[in-house]
């Protein structure tokens, strides 16, 4: 048993390495209250009459040195408090005179009163604190003297002298609830005059005395908790842009107990603290923002949430090049038009230079005639229109035969006449189906006359005239004619005879 105080020191050190989950969470413990501290413990006395605090002569429970206090204090903050506490105890130890006699009917009960700060060092809900202070205290003791340290009672001279002096401590608090703390602590008060205390003053220990105790107690916290009420939550009121740095406030009814611990949630698998807070959104969609406001220690609580839409943040579009399928197309073909654009994403509108329009990323358009077209792109997007143009060349549609087309059948003509024949006739017939199915099929006429002719010149220009006329009269505009008199021919004819120089050549130019 006279170990026992020994055990009770280091019980704070034990209780610590048995709820390591409970030290990990933080806790408040009220701010701006009076409390009261009552405590329980065991003294304990270092001077004149004993050196150790863990040495106890005969059965401590003859004579149990208890000891009892109260504290009565302000609490400043969750940490920091100032308190007066009254103490008082059976110091057993005060009796330990060198001579082996029994000092049991000696006086050995002692009060104090002391001004007594503290502070805690963490918020956890187990916390360290130290404590510090001044004492001032007193009780009956007898002067020593070797007649009265051998329990000869009639030769003892009784005083009541006041001591003085410091206190110093440290303790665990445990936190039960916004309201409640178990705490164990040990405490010394440090006393002068040297013979106060004790009776002795022989200066044998340090000229001081010291009276100690180590102690358990629950502390109550008279405040009471006016729970938080959000009374706001100012949330962004349009579509914000992803990427975008997003704040967010909230604010609550005044009168409710401090601190108020605000966190937010964002929907998006994230969150953060704080009555403001920033977020940015990393994709587009809808959001569902939530805060929670909590006060006495996470008892009360009030929520409040918000709706966020996010879109992606909107860049001009740019058209960076345009193109068509075929740069020169001619009236039946289809021809499909596109575009590299970026930007956000807009509508696409194209003027096809000939009076239609087209929609989409790939419209198609088949040109009815033949022409030079300037084709035009707009794009509209959230940041606005942006345009371009390009030109393409039509070209009327062209049968394949057209293409093979190399040479076309001559006229041949009576003497000295620039009357079309019906041979000629027939001839010609050929070679207007060929021009009237290929529009872009020019040709040259070019008349001959052969030798012995009346005036050459003239009758091969007539010739020429003749076969011109009756092309255009067939339907072939005359821009795509060109005719001329070549005179008298000077080569020879793909059949022989003067009758093939009589002629007018339909030659195709392209």
């Amino acid at each position: 048993m006279k170990k026992l105080v020994l055990l009770i020191l280091f019980t704070a050190l034990s209780m610590a390495g048995l709820m390591p989950q409970q030290a990990a969470a933080q806790v408040d413990r009220g701010a701006e209250t009076l409390y009261l501290r009552p405590h329980v413990g065991i003294s304990y006395y270092m001077g004149d009459s004993e050196r150790s605090p863990f040495n106890f002569d005969g059965d401590m429970f003859d004579k149990f040195p208890y000891n009892l206090g109260l504290e009565v204090g302000y609490q400043f903050t969750s940490s920091y408090s100032l308190g007066l506490a009254f103490r008082t105890g059976d110091y057993t130890q005060i009796t330990d005179f060198e001579v082996p006699t029994s000092t049991e009917d000696h006086p050995t009960t002692r009060w104090g009163v002391g001004l007594i700060a503290r502070s805690l060092l963490s918020d956890r809900k187990i916390a360290p604190y130290w404590q510090a202070g001044i004492t001032v205290g007193g009780g009956t003791s007898y002067v020593y003297s070797p007649a009265c340290a051998a329990n000869t009672l009639a030769a003892c001279a009784e005083q009541d002298e006041m001591s003085y002096g410091g206190n110093v401590g440290f303790g665990l608090d445990f936190f039960i609830n916004e309201g409640t703390s178990f705490f164990i602590q040990t405490d010394l008060d440090i006393r002068t005059p040297d013979n106060a205390a004790d009776g002795r003053d022989n200066n044998g220990f340090t000229g001081l005395d010291f009276l100690g105790s180590h102690s358990a107690g629950v502390s109550f916290n008279f405040k009471r908790v006016k729970p938080v009420e959000l009374t706001d939550m100012v949330c962004p009121a349009e579509v914000v842009d992803a990427g975008t740095p997003v704040t967010f406030t909230a604010s609550h009814a005044d009168g409710a107990t401090e601190p108020v611990l605000y966190s937010w949630t964002f929907g998006s698998g994230t969150s953060a603290d704080g009555m403001t807070v920033s977020h940015t959104f990393d994709r587009a969609g809808d959001y569902t923002v939530g805060v929670r406001a909590t006060n006495g220690n996470g008892k009360h609580e009030s929520t409040m949430t918000c709706a966020v839409s996010v879109k992606d943040p909107c860049i001009p579009a740019a058209i960076t090049s345009m193109r068509a399928s075929n740069m020169n197309p001619d009236t039946q073909t289809s021809v499909t038009f596109s575009a590299n654009v970026t930007g956000t994403d807009g509508e696409w509108r194209w003027d096809f230079g000939d009076g239609n329009t087209g929609s989409g990323a790939n419209p198609s358009h088949t040109y009815a005639e033949a022409g030079i077209y300037t084709v035009t792109l707009e794009v509209e997007n959230c940041a606005g229109v942006t345009r371009r143009t390009m030109t393409i060349t039509v070209d009327p549609y062209e049968a394949a035969i057209c293409r093979e087309v190399t040479e076309m059948n001559s006229a041949f003509f009576d003497r000295n006449s620039s009357a079309i024949t019906e041979e000629g006739r027939a001839a010609l017939q050929e070679n207007l189906e060929i021009l009237l199915e290929c529009p872009n099929l020019n040709v040259r006429v070019e008349g001959w006359a052969s030798p012995g002719e009346r005036r050459l010149q003239e009758l091969s220009e007539d010739r020429a005239s003749a076969i011109e006329q009756f092309y255009v009269d067939t339907g072939v505009p005359a821009s795509r004619i060109i005719s001329s008199g070549m005179g008298r021919s000077q080569d020879g004819s793909k059949k022989e005879g003067l009758a093939q120089f009589r002629r007018v050549d339909t030659i195709p130019v392209r």
